[in-house]
């Protein structure tokens, strides 16, 4: 090849490097800050998950109180009916 094609092709590869360099930086910077993003969001749904779990442990205990409670009222109305 002679040096003019060399130069061509040099000049036609810088050209396309210098055209895509900016856009695949700006690229970049969307996808890191979209990842970014997911991560909080991952973090918010593993906090969501956990508060989640607690209140249905709450939730069940209440439930299971609130029959016990209702077990007991039935003793008491059975033992005013029966005096």
């Amino acid at each position: 090849m002679t040096f003019p094609e060399w130069s061509f092709f040099v000049g036609a590869a810088l050209s396309v490097m210098l055209t895509a360099g900016p856009w695949m930086f700006k690229v970049h910077a969307k996808l890191a800050v979209i990842a970014s993003k997911i991560v909080d969001l991952c973090e918010k749904l593993d906090r969501t998950q956990d508060e989640h779990r607690r209140l249905w442990e709450v939730s069940s205990r209440h439930e299971s109180r609130l029959d016990t409670h209702d077990v007991q009222l039935s003793h008491i109305a059975e033992r005013l009916r029966g005096e």
